[in-house]
């Protein structure tokens, strides 16, 4: 349905009947007498019919004009309640926030931050990708922030980021699919190696590709089930599997048990800089990193 008047119309109606005159009204309203006059005429011109009787002195309002006035009053407090709430959305921060993020990043640290966030009003949204579509994401102000392995290079100039913590990488693979213990480098080479991403740039290349034929599968739940076929082995982050699939275990390899630790970092657009909620979930991740 077509709406043929203006709030103002409708404000300049209620307040000449609640002044008693044009003048006075224009005094409340702080406008000229003509432009109250003519916003009144202009109502009654959309709406065909007349809303006051003018020969009166102060105006008295025709039958129509007085059933209009009620429906007027409720209309004006009904602006003036969005008017206030829209105000109140400009002064409060964004309370949402898009995060980025792979097979590295512990699922518990994120369970642990969106149920915080959940507390607090603020929404969490959480967004699989590799590292690679999440550049591209926050580029697009599709994503806010993303949490991913620090790479041995310069980072875009397009994107802040900071250290959040560390992780432990382990070799995982079916129990059946090494015979001997401890498995050598040698024969990590000789087998298939599942890498969970896309690709790997070649500084991650030369730290984590260790045999001649890879596989990357950037599925997580696909990955776990060709590591339970024994289609390969993986370098995963210790709370990837540990604790959770009997049928997939960490390896025993010559390199020792220790495994290889890897800096975290957290990346966003630097015009995010002055995100309030974005501040306080960097923080909150570097110290939920620091706990586990």
């Amino acid at each position: 349905m077509a709406i043929h008047f203006s709030l103002a119309q409708v404000e300049a109606f209620a307040c000449v009947v609640e002044s008693g005159s044009i003048t006075h009204a224009a005094k409340r309203m702080k406008k000229d007498r003509t432009t109250v006059s003519e916003l009144l005429d202009y109502l009654e011109q959309d709406l065909g019919y007349a809303l006051f009787d003018r020969h009166c002195r102060p105006f008295a309002l025709t039958e129509r004009g007085s059933l209009l006035y009620r429906r007027a009053r409720l209309f004006l407090h009904e602006a003036e309640a969005f008017s206030y709430l829209a105000m109140q959305q400009q002064k409060q921060p964004p309370q949402s926030l898009t995060l980025s993020y792979d097979i590295f990043t512990p699922r518990a640290l994120l369970c642990t931050l969106a149920d915080e966030c959940r507390e607090q009003g603020v929404q969490l949204n959480l967004y699989y990708q590799d590292r690679q579509d999440a550049e591209q994401a926050l580029l697009k102000g599709e994503s806010d922030i993303g949490i991913y392995q620090a790479v041995n290079q310069s980072v875009s100039e397009h994107f802040k980021w900071r250290a959040v913590g560390s992780i432990e990488l382990g070799v995982y693979a079916s129990p059946e699919l090494f015979v001997h213990r401890p498995v050598s480098q040698l024969s990590l080479a000789a087998c298939n190696q599942l890498i969970p991403n896309k690709g790997l740039e070649e500084h991650l290349a030369r730290r984590l590709q260790i045999a001649d034929r890879v596989q990357f599968v950037n599925d997580a739940m696909l990955l776990e089930s060709l590591l339970e076929k024994g289609a390969g082995w993986a370098f995963l982050p210790l709370h990837a599997i540990e604790g959770r699939n009997r049928q997939i275990e960490r390896v025993e390899t010559e390199m020792g048990n220790s495994g290889i630790v890897h800096t975290m970092v957290a990346i966003w657009q630097p015009g995010q800089a002055g995100h309030p909620i974005l501040n306080r979930v960097l923080d909150r991740i570097t110290e939920l990193f620091a706990q586990d």
